[in-house]
């Protein structure tokens, strides 16, 4: 998503990465994409597939030759950037052919076909942005919709630069406002909190804390979340000190992990 929303005219408000799904609420910027000179369009694109990639100057006939564009093929890349089912398009395909290679496997990943469904602004935004991040409590994964990895809310506890680099503020007054995100957190623990039949939901003395703290992170939540410079069995720190622990026991380089339960034992060292 971070490598398509640099070049793609799209805005991203909220995702949850599942199993075998995905959701994401986002605004296609075609406005934009309409006025943008032909040098934006060509750099977004290098942002995507690198800086020395060149996109089609035409389309190919039946026999692989190239029909130039009489533009050099920049209205075909004004269309293709500033169309959001081409964003959902490359990005399921992309990270599909990815994960393929990786796990040795063939065939499709994702379990449907993408879908795309209009939302009014307003309240309908704010709705479905807290439908999608109470995707893991419906699933029985996590009891807070921050615990789950793999979505804005729990982007946004761990990671808030990153979060806010790759997600855009829903349009409205409340959470663009200073507290907007614990507002917003509010909301979504009051919606979470509702029984559902046969799905689960937030139980009724975290929707209460949340309450008392108005929304806000609760310091040993932040410092949880936070823990980000962490390899599994091998060291927490900056992430210099973990490449270096990585080098000095010759370890592939694995990214951070998250605490989340079981047993460890802690110790400090001074590395020479």
């Amino acid at each position: 998503m971070e490598r398509f929303t640099r070049g793609f005219f799209v805005d991203i408000h909220a995702f949850c990465i599942m199993s075998n799904h995905f959701h994401i609420l986002a605004t296609g910027r075609e406005q934009k994409a309409a006025a943008a000179s032909g040098q934006e369009l060509l750099r977004r694109y290098q942002r995507i597939y690198g800086p020395a990639e060149q996109p089609p100057p035409g389309v190919y006939d039946g026999d692989g030759t190239i029909i130039p564009d009489k533009d050099n093929g920049i209205e075909r890349l004004r269309c293709r950037l500033g169309s959001i089912s081409r964003f959902a398009q490359e990005l399921k395909q992309g990270f599909s052919r990815w994960y393929n290679k990786e796990s040795g496997r063939r065939g499709y990943l994702w379990a449907e076909r993408f879908k795309g469904v209009i939302v009014g602004q307003g309240d309908a935004q704010l709705v479905c942005s807290a439908y999608i991040d109470l995707n893991p409590i419906r699933a029985g994964l996590v009891q807070k919709p921050e615990d789950y990895r793999w979505s804005s809310m729990g982007l946004h506890a761990r990671a808030p630069r990153r979060a806010n680099q790759l997600l855009t503020p829903l349009p409205l007054k409340s959470v663009r406002e200073k507290q907007g995100l614990s507002l917003y957190r509010l909301f979504v623990y009051e919606v979470g909190s509702i029984k559902k039949r046969n799905s689960g939901q937030i139980p009724e003395g975290i929707n209460q804390e949340v309450k008392v703290l108005m929304g806000r992170l609760k310091l040993g939540d932040k410092l949880k979340h936070r823990f980000r410079n962490l390899t599994e069995g091998q060291a927490i720190g900056s992430k210099q000190l973990i490449e270096q622990v990585q080098r000095i026991n010759k370890r592939k380089h694995v990214k951070a992990r998250v605490i989340t339960d079981g047993g460890h034992l802690f110790t400090t060292r001074t590395l020479d």
